[in-house]
């Protein structure tokens, strides 16, 4: 885990240890981390011997990260060929996207039956808008992503890691975020971990 106090996507309070996200990919196949930021999910691919790439906005602003190749683009218009890898990853990232843009260039890049594994925060209470704060500013209802993945995706797996935020609570209050914090408990945020696979015929 990775702490930025000026960094919202590239900070990574992630709830899940990198060996979460890893348990969760295909044994084979090119990777592609979309919002990389640091690289703490990155190196812990490369030395599993995986073939990873990474995606940031400014990769500038990170220290490198040893024997990785990290690309300078967004998750909206991503820097890659069509159907040029097998896996993507938005750790903490998609709710800091445009949506339907990202949803489309996931489906642009991955080869047919590839899998995209969002792992993100969720809202679990209703009425409740999280779009002023910058930290949370597009989480939506578990049941949200639906909208934006059905079309081109299928559904494979959910789960719901909710008990992880408590540390990443602990990590915002102590980056100094109350208000973002206050808004996250309307909303009764919680974690959670989607695998979708691209169809064949998307």
């Amino acid at each position: 885990m990775c702490q930025l106090p000026d960094c919202r996507a590239g900070g990574k309070l992630s709830p899940c240890h990198p060996s979460v996200i890893a348990g969760k990919l295909p044994q084979d196949g090119r990777i592609v981390e979309i919002g990389c930021g640091c690289g703490v999910l990155l190196s812990y691919l490369l030395g599993q011997g995986r073939d990873v790439t990474g995606v940031e906005p400014e990769p500038g602003r990170f220290p490198p990260v040893e024997g990785a190749r990290i690309l300078a683009g967004r998750a909206e218009d991503l820097p890659l060929p069509d159907e040029s890898c097998e896996t993507t990853i938005m750790e903490c990232v998609f709710s800091l996207c445009q949506p339907e843009a990202s949803v489309r260039e996931l489906a642009r890049v991955l080869v047919p039956g590839g899998t995209a594994v969002i792992a993100d925060m969720f809202s679990q209470a209703e009425g409740v808008t999280l779009h002023h704060s910058p930290m949370v500013r597009r989480v939506c209802p578990a049941g949200g992503l639906y909208a934006y993945f059905q079309e081109r995706f299928t559904l494979c797996s959910f789960e719901d890691h909710t008990t992880g935020l408590r540390s990443m609570f602990l990590q915002a209050v102590l980056q100094g975020t109350p208000g973002d914090l206050q808004i996250l408990k309307q909303a009764k945020a919680g974690y959670g971990i989607w695998i979708w696979k691209k169809r064949c015929c998307s």
